[in-house]
This record gives C-alpha cells, structure tokens and sequence, in this order.
C-alpha cells in the first residue's frame, strides 16, 4: 500500500519535471530557427544597414547677414537672414574671392520675394533658387547648398 500512495501524491499535483524539459527544449530550437529564418531567408529583403553615420558636409562659410524689404504691396515688411553656403574644401577660396558677387546675389533674390514666398512650406525652393543664382552667376558649379542659420520676417 505504500506504493500506491506514493503514485497517488504524484497523480495529485500534475507537476512532471519532463513535461517542462520537453517543452524548454521545443522553445529554443523554435528560437534558434527563427533566428536562422529571419538571418538567412528575410535579410536580402530588408534593406541593407547604413554603415557610415558621419554625416559628410563640405566647406561651410557664412556669407553675412542681410536686412531687405520684402516684396510687398504696402512696403513695410522686411526680412533679416543669415545665410552660411556650403562648398567643396578646393574651391573654397574661389568663394572667399566672390564673395561680393554673392552676397549681391542673395540680397537681390531675397528683395524679389513676397512673403507667399518666404514661407516655411517654401523655404527649400528658396535655397535651391539661391544656390541655382550664384552657381549661374559665378559660371560654374561652386555652391552645393545654402543655409539659413537666422530668418526673421516682420
């Protein structure tokens, strides 16, 4: 009778040492297989990591600030920028040596403009109008962008 009871104790708690074993081992193969799975098969269709986190930017020079009128109907509005431009290391004293007929340039584009065009949703437009002007200007392909590190509209 001994030995009944002792199978009895068991059959009452439900608690198998196997049961978890099997069930441990079935959970990492599965983990080791989905890890398998994602790094062999779905790797090609991601799209590849991006190894370089250095943004890479060329010469930057300030070119000034500028205060001008805007464009407007009554005249009493006016804009206070400051523009930085952004050009190769090599040719950055041949910007040095224009640099009159750049800042001619931008204060000529910046009076032209209304205030419908110095707006937030245009601001892109005006940079790249701006580099499109003194690249034209000076002949060549000197400026690659333009900053504005102040903008102020009254």
């Amino acid at each position: 009778m001994a030995d009944e009871s002792g199978l009895d104790d068991k059959a009452k708690t439900g608690f198998d040492l196997k049961i978890i074993v099997v069930g441990l081992v079935f959970f990492l193969v599965a983990m080791g297989a989905s890890y398998l799975i994602m790094n062999r098969v779905l790797a090609p269709i991601l799209p590849a990591k991006e190894t370089s986190s250095e943004v890479k930017l060329g010469a930057l020079l300030s070119v000034g600030e500028f205060t001008t009128n805007i464009n407007d109907v009554n005249g009493t509005r006016f804009l206070k920028v400051e523009v930085t431009v952004e050009t190769e290391e090599k040719k950055k004293e041949a910007v040095n040596k224009n640099m009159a007929v750049i800042k001619d340039t931008i204060l000529n584009t910046l009076a032209a403009k209304t205030v419908a065009d110095l707006d937030n949703r245009n601001r892109d437009n005006l940079k790249a109008e701006i580099t499109d002007q003194i690249n034209a200007t000076l002949g060549a392909e000197v400026i690659k962008n333009v900053y504005f590190t102040k903008f102020i509209m009254q």
